[in-house]
């Protein structure tokens, strides 16, 4: 599986990744002042602004109405017009005192906080489900805080949102245990090296024509917004079922049984994110936690490389060049 990325490279990534998905994620649950109604035509003077220009900017205020460019997203405000409902009160007036600057006074009470909580019945998908969730935590915070929010109410209300995505990961678990693998105590050291031979030319086979990290993948794809660049995660998808399939029906050695299972787990885990990141296009968020659960799989897969080559230079097993376990001894996460 030599297409896995280097640490060197995941750090540096991986940051920008994070950023351009939770923009994503924050577009995506705010569209509604990017695009006019239909029939309508966008007032003069004013611009589209996406989140991440809000975000390099956390403390701009482009129409001087008392909401940060990025409140104004939360609130689906229209952030070059500090009126946005035009009933003469300032968007950050109305908030403050408890009223809705998307519908015009009198009667533009905003919602309980309850009502909020509440948020429309069911929703198709992660996105949509920890939006609202986040949403609400934003107006219950809100609130309970007059109109405004300190910086350690919009950290709580910004880690809610994030602790939401990651929680979107725990029902992941590792599906393989050692009931599911035949295992041959005792065996020979030609076993040994015959098994290992096997599992290492399967790797190099099943993942021979994959040169590229997933995560060189979704990056392209995000810089570029062509999302069908992440129909080429079909091709790592199969590969890692094909050789989740073989590994299923292999004898194993007995001191080479943990370590079978967790490559296994490994596959089918990064097989799972590889699925949920091309998704990002319609479902952001679970296109984040995707990339969060194979973030894991990349530092297992560290970890079982170096557990087997220990394991295979403690039993005295030396492989030549030419030889498919070679493969173990060779790679260097």
């Amino acid at each position: 599986m030599g297409f896995l990325p280097s640490k060197n490279f995941i750090a540096p990534v991986f940051a920008v990744l994070v950023v351009i998905l939770v923009g994503w994620f924050v577009f995506y649950i705010a569209p509604s002042y990017q695009q006019p109604a239909t029939g309508q035509k966008p007032e003069a003077g004013s611009r589209q602004l996406g989140f991440l220009a809000a975000y390099e900017d956390a403390n701009r205020d482009s129409d001087n109405d008392g909401l940060k460019d990025w409140e104004e997203i939360l609130w689906k405000t229209e952030p070059l017009k500090s009126d946005t409902d035009g009933d003469n009160s300032s968007d950050s007036e109305e908030i403050k005192l408890g009223r809705d600057p998307l519908v015009k006074g009198p009667n533009d009470k905003l919602k309980t906080t309850e009502e909020a909580k509440a948020g429309p019945a069911k929703s198709s998908t992660l996105t949509d489900r920890i939006s609202q969730r986040f949403a609400a935590e934003y107006l219950s915070t809100l609130g309970g805080a007059g109109g405004n929010l300190n910086d350690f109410q919009k950290k709580s209300v910004a880690e809610s949102l994030l602790e939401s995505i990651a929680g979107a990961t725990l029902g992941a678990g590792d599906k393989f245990s050692r009931s599911e693998i035949q295992i041959v105590e005792s065996p020979s050291q030609d076993f040994i090296k015959a098994y290992l031979n096997k599992i290492g030319g399967m790797l190099e086979n099943n993942f021979a024509g994959l040169k590229e990290s997933e995560l060189t993948i979704l990056d392209r794809a995000l810089s570029t917004e062509n999302f069908k660049e992440l129909e080429i995660l079909t091709n790592y998808v199969k590969a890692y079922q094909k050789t989740i399939d073989a590994l299923k029906k292999e004898k194993v050695p007995a001191p080479y049984a943990v370590l079978h299972i967790e490559l296994m787990n490994i596959l089918n885990n990064t097989q799972i994110a590889d699925a949920y990141m091309q998704a990002t296009d319609k479902d952001p968020a679970k296109g984040l936690s995707g990339l969060s659960m194979y973030l894991k799989q990349v530092d297992r897969t560290a970890n079982f490389y170096k557990s087997i080559k220990n394991l295979i230079k403690s039993g005295g097993i030396i492989f030549s060049p030419a030889e498919s376990g070679y493969h173990f001894m060779k790679y260097n996460p």
